[in-house]
């Protein structure tokens, strides 16, 4: 499917704003990138400043993310519960590799776009753990009764969040411990006690 010159226009400037940031993006970079004749105009046919532009990345990129996390795993485990845990750890490794294009955003213009940030926070981070809270809890009865579940979630994200920009910063992962090795270690530690 062919993408629209709006499409086109957005992903020139992710790419470009990834690259060299949002003061050295210009418009008419983006223009050139898109396919489009520098200088001609035609960016502004579709946004009506970069800051719009930006502010529709962080849109696209945050319905993206929400998308695809919305086809985790899920229901009722059988069997061992720290090996789905391990899955589901796994899975949210995957995740965080999935939005890396938000993740750089955030990284590179977070002071710039406060507003923006904290919009991306809230519907991540604070209710991403409220709701991995409620599946855990439901979906993985051998997990131990904590006395403060969105602790035990935060420490979780942490971890991997580390893991992750472990690899992304040095192109590799800590102490090159692969990524289901890591998985199986945290899912251990966060079930240590559990019957």
């Amino acid at each position: 499917m062919p993408s629209t010159t709006r499409e086109r226009v957005l992903d020139a400037a992710l790419e470009l704003i990834q690259q060299r940031g949002f003061g050295g993006t210009t418009v008419t970079g983006i223009e050139e990138r898109a396919g489009l004749s520098p200088g001609s105009g035609s960016f502004y046919r579709h946004f009506r400043s970069k800051e719009h532009v930006f502010a529709e990345l962080f849109e696209r990129e945050l319905d993206r993310a929400q998308r695809h996390r919305r086809t985790f795993e899920r229901g009722s485990v059988t069997g061992d519960s720290r090996d789905a845990l391990a899955r589901r750890l796994l899975e949210q490794l995957e995740y965080l590799a999935a939005i890396r294009p938000l993740i750089t955003l955030l990284a590179r213009e977070h002071g710039r776009f406060p507003e923006l940030t904290g919009k991306i926070r809230e519907a991540l981070l604070d209710q991403g753990i409220a709701e991995e809270t409620d599946h855990l809890r439901r979906d993985l009865p051998g997990l131990p009764a904590d006395d403060d579940p969105h602790a035990l979630l935060a420490v979780m994200i942490s971890a991997l969040t580390g893991y992750h920009l472990s690899r992304e910063f040095f192109g590799r992962p800590p102490a090159d411990i692969d990524p289901e090795r890591f998985a199986t270690a945290l899912a251990r530690l966060l079930t240590a006690g559990s019957p």
